[in-house]
C-alpha cells in the first residue's frame, strides 16, 4: 500500500467511525490498534490523532472506485467499526450503504462482507 493509500484508509475509517456523530470507545480502540501498525509520517500521525477528538473532513472517495482490494479492506473495517459497540446506529447503516454506492461495489459482495463481519463480531461477543 502506498503512503497516500495508507493515509486515505485511515481517513475513510475515521469517517466511518464518526458516521453516527461520535467516536465510541470500542471504535477508538480498534482505530488505535490499526494506527499502531500503519506506517505514517510524523505530520500524518498528528493529523490522524486529531481525528480521535474531532470528526475528520469528508474524505476523497475517488481512490476507492478504482481499487477493488482497497474497497474490500475499507468496507470490511468500516463494518467492524460500526458494529464494534454491539449495535448499528441508523447513521452508521446509511454511511455503509453510501460507502457501497461510492465504491460501486456489487450489493451481493457488500452483503457477503457484512455477513462475514457479523459472524466475526458474534464470535467475539460469545467469547466475552
Amino acid at each position: 500500500m502506498t503512503p497516500a493509500e495508507r493515509m486515505n484508509v485511515m481517513h475513510y475509517l475515521f469517517a466511518a467511525a464518526w458516521a453516527d456523530g461520535e467516536l465510541a470507545e470500542e471504535e477508538g480502540e480498534i482505530l488505535a490498534t490499526i494506527l499502531s501498525g500503519i506506517d505514517l509520517s510524523d505530520d500524518e500521525l498528528v493529523l490522524v490523532r486529531a481525528w480521535f477528538y474531532a470528526r475528520p473532513s469528508e474524505p476523497d472517495w475517488e481512490m476507492l472506485k478504482s481499487n477493488a482490494e482497497l474497497q474490500e479492506i475499507v468496507v470490511r473495517q468500516a463494518m467492524v467499526l460500526a458494529g464494534s459497540d454491539l449495535s448499528y446506529a441508523v447513521e452508521e447503516v446509511k454511511f455503509l450503504e453510501k460507502l457501497r454506492d461510492l465504491t460501486g461495489m456489487k450489493n451481493e459482495d457488500f452483503q457477503g462482507i457484512w455477513q462475514d463481519v457479523e459472524r466475526l463480531l458474534a464470535h467475539g461477543r460469545g467469547s466475552q
